[in-house]
């Protein structure tokens, strides 16, 4: 029976990840491609470089976490899942981690004391635990669930955060995207902190990162 690429690739590494807790790219190359192309049934132009794009969708997905190293490892708990229950599974997680089910946010509520640093914001229905360095490019299922790795945000703010329109510099100074439309500019700065409180080193280092993933240069300080 044929399979997709990204079903014979998460296959194989489960299978190497299994006996030694995480497989490099080049392992994967070097002992697995041949008979991934054999179940997937058509090797491609590239099949090296069409293996390598699909341990990135992999990674996007949260399925798998990048250890650094060129290697990667299985997230927790989907051993034993095909591809697609696997993403089910990783995208109901991250669900219950953002919106009040899951230790992530609540140690955020705790950081926090329960309200938006931008805003003030304290109906919970109405905050969000937004991840820094996104989900699916934390290094490890610890940063996932860190408190450095997150900010208490009103939804409207998490939204921003969350696509790259708003970020924070070094000092926690509001950066807007130039992109921004005007208007909702003007929605993210009525009734607002502009500076972020309370910054501590290891989120100061998150904050640049979310800074690179999402265009440092596109982003503007708001006053």
């Amino acid at each position: 029976m044929r399979q997709t690429w990204k079903q014979a690739v998460w296959d194989a590494v489960k299978r190497r990840a299994g006996q030694s807790g995480a497989v490099s790219r080049q392992e994967l190359i070097e002992l697995d491609l041949p008979a991934i192309v054999a179940v997937v049934g058509s090797a491609g132009a590239t099949p090296a470089q069409t293996l390598s794009r699909v341990l990135q969708d992999l990674r996007d997905d949260g399925v798998l976490i990048f250890d650094g190293g060129g290697r990667y490892r299985l997230a927790s708990g989907l051993a034993g899942l095909d591809i697609e229950a696997a993403v089910e599974t990783e995208t109901l997680r991250m669900q219950k981690a953002r919106l009040g089910q899951g230790a992530f946010r609540k140690a955020l509520e705790h950081r926090w004391h329960g309200r938006c640093p931008m805003t003030g914001i304290e109906e919970r229905a109405l905050l969000r635990a937004s991840h820094i360095v996104p989900w699916n490019r934390c290094e490890n299922e610890a940063e996932r669930l860190s408190a450095d790795n997150g900010l208490l945000l009103s939804a409207l703010w998490d939204a921003a955060f969350d696509r790259g329109l708003v970020g924070f510099d070094d000092d926690g100074a509001v950066m807007f995207a130039a992109s921004l439309h005007r208007i909702a500019e003007a929605a993210l700065r009525h009734d607002a902190n502009l500076v972020l409180p309370g910054l501590t080193e290891p989120v100061r280092q998150r904050l640049q990162r979310h800074r690179v993933l999402h265009g440092a240069g596109g982003l503007r300080r708001s006053f």
